[in-house]
């Protein structure tokens, strides 16, 4: 009994817990795609786009250095001036969201890949 009662008090006090802050617009629980979809979708991406043994980055190069790399190049997709990195190119291959022909109606993968990489890494 005492057992029981000490699960339920666990489960309640877990269910009040605040959630965590996520810093994507679209990667969220509330309307969005939920981040375990998001982390699995861009762990998808990553080793199927990015790298593989005929995409741009072989398996045995993604290390936490090159995550890294990746990472800016996604966060300075939009800006003026770029990291100057290798990644800058390669993150091209991925569909940039609601952008281009080729990309309509997909989900934004940069996006999708930049999260995955995030926690993976704990960037």
């Amino acid at each position: 009994m005492k057992y029981c009662i000490g699960l339920l008090a666990l489960v309640l006090a877990g269910s009040f817990l605040p959630g965590t802050a996520f810093t994507s617009g679209s990667i969220t629980t509330a309307g969005g795609i939920s981040p375990r979809d998001a982390y699995t979708q861009g762990k998808a991406l990553t080793f199927k786009k990015l790298v593989c043994s005929s995409c741009p980055i072989q398996r045995g190069e993604l290390d936490r250095a090159r995550a890294q790399s990746l990472k800016n190049s996604l966060e300075a997709r939009e800006a003026d001036t770029k990291p100057g990195t290798p990644d800058d190119e390669h993150i091209q291959i991925l569909c940039p969201g609601s952008q281009g022909a080729d990309c309509a109606g997909k989900p934004d993968e940069q996006e999708l890949v930049h999260y995955y990489l995030t926690r993976r890494y704990q960037l």
